[in-house]
C-alpha cells in the first residue's frame, strides 16, 4: 500500500511538472501597441482639460483689480442694469478708463467700441451670466456682452477663458477637439499595428 502511494505521488508530480513545461512553451498574445500608449492617447484631452481649468481657478485668485470694488463701486454698479447702461456710453466714447472700471480687472481686455453701437435689450440671464445685446448702426453687427456679480458688484465679463468656463461654453471647444484627437490618435495606433503586424510576419516568412 505504501509502495502504490508513492508511485502515484511521483507520478502526480511528473504530470505537474510536464504541465508546467507545456504552459511555459505556450506562445504569449502579442498585442503590438503598449496598452500604456491607448490610454495616454484616451486621457491626454481629459489631462489637458484638468491642467487648465487648474490654471483658470488659479488666475482668478489675483484676477480682479481691488481698487474697483471699494464701497463707492459696490453701490454704483449693485444691479447688472448700471453696468449694461454705462457700458453703452463706455463703448460709444471708447473711453478705456471707464470700460477697465467696469470689468474690475487687473488687466482689463479690449472690447469693440464705436459710436454707432447703441443697447438694444437684455438677451440671455443664466444661473452666472446676463447677456445684454448691443447694435452697432453703420455695420450692423451684433456685440453682445456679459455681466456676473463679483465680490458685491456687477462687472462686464470679458469672452475670455474664465467666461468660457464658467458659462459651460466650454463644451462646445472641448469635445469637437477631442474628438479629432481620439480620431488622429486612433489612425496613429493603427498604423503602429499594421507595421508591426507586418514586421512580425515578415521575420516568421523569412527567419529574420
Amino acid at each position: 500500500m505504501k509502495l502504490r502511494m508513492v508511485e502515484r505521488e511521483g507520478g502526480e508530480e511528473e504530470s505537474e511538472r510536464e504541465a508546467a513545461g507545456a504552459s511555459r512553451r505556450l506562445p504569449r498574445p502579442k498585442f503590438y501597441v503598449h496598452p500604456r500608449w491607448i490610454l495616454s492617447v484616451i486621457l491626454a484631452p481629459f489631462i489637458v482639460l484638468g491642467m487648465l481649468v487648474v490654471a483658470i481657478k488659479a488666475y482668478g485668485l489675483v484676477r480682479y483689480d481691488p481698487a474697483y470694488f471699494t464701497e463707492m463701486y459696490l453701490e454704483q454698479y449693485a444691479e447688472p442694469g448700471d453696468v449694461a447702461r454705462v457700458l453703452e456710453t463706455a463703448l460709444q466714447t471708447d473711453d478705456d478708463d471707464l470700460l477697465a472700471e467696469l470689468q474690475g480687472l487687473r488687466w482689463p481686455a479690449e472690447f469693440e467700441t464705436a459710436p454707432s453701437i447703441i443697447f438694444v435689450m437684455l438677451w440671455e440671464r443664466t444661473d452666472r451670466f446676463i447677456t445684454y445685446l448691443y447694435f452697432d448702426m453703420q455695420t450692423y453687427q451684433r456685440h453682445p456682452h456679459y455681466v456676473e456679480e463679483v465680490n458685491g458688484r456687477w462687472v462686464a465679463t470679458p469672452e475670455d477663458l474664465h467666461y468660457y468656463l464658467y458659462s459651460g461654453h466650454w463644451k462646445r471647444v472641448f469635445y469637437p477637439l477631442a474628438i479629432i484627437w481620439w480620431l488622429v490618435g486612433l489612425i496613429a495606433v493603427g498604423l503602429v499595428w499594421v507595421f508591426r503586424v507586418s514586421e512580425s510576419m515578415r521575420a516568421r516568412l523569412y527567419g529574420e
